[in-house]
């Protein structure tokens, strides 16, 4: 057996699946699998803080960065199930069982699979994003006006 052939063998093993072309040896590792979730998003990868991870989800629905400020204010950047007001959760204290029951609300907020508080309110990946999903929707609705800003 050549040395070609050996290295082949280990990669084969080791679930590289090579490609020759002409002399070279091309390596296609395997894929990696990302979890997504809303749209096909992916989820924060591990090892963030607070804020940096509900920057990573406010990214992707490209909520501007003085939300940074207000989300600090509003729930130390955490978005779980204790952080609540009386009828407001999450990082920026949505009130979605009453913004649901807005006409001009109502479909937007399904598009983000939000229904009521209970979409929005967790520390899972999928409540986090649904949660800045449906804060984007708010946004482009009535401004900063729900946080109190002009």
């Amino acid at each position: 057996m050549d040395v070609l052939s050996i290295i082949l063998a280990a990669l084969a093993l080791a679930g590289y699946s090579p490609a020759v072309r002409g002399e070279q040896v091309v390596v296609n590792p395997p894929p990696i699998v990302v979890e997504a979730g809303l749209y096909g998003l992916p989820y924060a990868p591990e090892g963030l803080d607070d804020c940096a991870e509900m920057r990573f989800y406010f990214d992707q629905f490209d909520m501007p960065a003085r939300f940074d400020q207000i989300g600090w204010r509003e729930s130390n950047c955490r978005n779980e199930d204790g952080v609540r007001t009386s009828c407001c959760h999450g990082y920026l204290q949505l009130n979605a069982n009453l913004h649901v029951r807005d006409h001009r609300l109502r479909d937007p907020y399904a598009e983000c699979g939000v229904y009521g508080n209970n979409d929005i309110n967790s520390d899972t990946p999928d409540d986090k994003q649904r949660h800045a999903c449906a804060a984007s929707k708010l946004y482009g609705l009535l401004g900063y006006q729900p946080w109190s800003l002009s």
